[in-house]
């Protein structure tokens, strides 16, 4: 009885020590499910179409030259922590608020101008000739070189901040106070741009700008009543320029009117007088044909033309001088009175 129990001990042993085995085979078996799955589909990742992604292993950039830039599409990688995606928007135009030259006292209504400026309190720029003034910039820019921007840029905002403001800085005080707050806004942006892109080219960023706007440029508090009327001043006297330039401008173009006129009408008559002599002429060498050279109804006819036309254009003049022939071996003596008509005037 005793040899019987300890037999179905030991099968009893022998059945818990199989469906151990099995257990820890299966367990095994899932195990190694489970890491295969983790290792091929929990690696999968997808890069969408307005980025690029590079992966790094064990925090190096995995592969060479163009291939460790991964395009829009399906990608696989070594999942966390032996493989790290790192996307880049590099299609995504970003953008960035510069607020240091600004001063909060501006966006306060009713606020009381201080005595002076606090330097790390109340942003400002220096103009060309040692003036004051708050601005406001805005940043849009692109990531163009994705391995260049890993490997070089740490923090891509603290170096546009730091390298826009340099570039502000140098450029605005090129400016006088009159350029930079009104005339030539466009142009102190573009070479803010210019410059800023210039020393990101230099350490080799790879993000290019896309723009850079001046969105406010104005005076202080304490000295914007000083400047509106200033700039009231300036638009009066454009005012009175531009009114000055019309009125001389209808004067110059009513002068050409009437000068154009008199010459079409001197022009006019020109050629009527000169139609008339040409008609004149012609009639008189048909009539003189009808007379023989030299004959006395020659000269009596050419007598009387002379005396009629003598009589027309006499009959327009004011004064006349009348002067006989001279006598053989005589001067001819003519006085002329000047100014008969006040000397002789009452006078009947």
């Amino acid at each position: 009885m005793k040899r019987k129990k300890e037999g179905e001990r030991e099968e009893s042993l022998e059945y818990f020590s199989r469906a151990l085995r099995f257990s820890f085979v299966f367990l095994k078996g899932l195990v190694a499910v489970l890491v295969l799955y983790y290792l091929l589909f929990s690696g999968f990742f997808i890069v969408r179409q307005d980025e690029v992604a590079l992966v790094l292993r064990w925090g190096r950039i995995r592969g060479a030259g163009a291939e460790r830039i991964l395009n829009p599409g399906f990608h696989w990688a070594l999942p966390e922590p032996v493989d790290r995606v790192v996307r880049i928007p590099v299609k995504k135009v970003q953008s960035l608020q510069i607020s240091e030259f600004w001063s909060p006292d501006l966006e306060k209504e009713g606020a009381v101008p201080q005595e002076s400026l606090t330097p790390y309190l109340h942003g400002y720029c220096i103009t060309g000739d040692n003036n004051i003034i708050h601005t406001r910039w805005q940043v849009e820019y692109l990531i163009s070189d994705p391995l260049n921007f890993i490997i070089r840029v740490k923090d891509e905002k603290a170096l546009l901040k730091n390298t826009v403001c340099n570039a502000v800085i140098e450029t605005v005080g090129s400016f006088s106070v009159d350029e930079a707050l009104r005339t030539n806004l466009e142009e102190i942006s573009r070479l803010v741009r210019m410059r800023a892109q210039n020393k990101l080219d230099k350490l080799e960023s790879g993000i290019s700008l896309t723009g850079i706007y001046l969105n406010r440029s104005v005076p202080p508090i304490q000295t914007e009543q000083a400047f509106n009327r200033v700039i009231k001043a300036e638009q009066e006297k454009s005012t009175q320029i531009n009114e000055a330039r019309r009125y001389a401008t209808n004067a110059i173009n009513n002068a050409r009117g009437e000068a154009s006129q008199i010459l079409s009408e001197a022009k006019t008559y020109k050629n009527e007088v000169v139609n008339e002599a040409r008609a004149d002429a012609e009639y008189i060498q048909n009539l003189t044909k009808k007379f023989p050279q030299g004959s006395q109804q020659m000269n009596t006819y050419l007598a009387y033309f002379y005396q009629e036309s003598i009589e027309k254009v006499l009959i327009n003049m004011a004064e006349k001088f009348i002067l006989q022939k001279p006598i053989p071996g005589k001067e001819n003596e003519l006085r002329v009175i000047l100014g008969k008509q006040k000397q002789w005037e009452g006078v009947k």
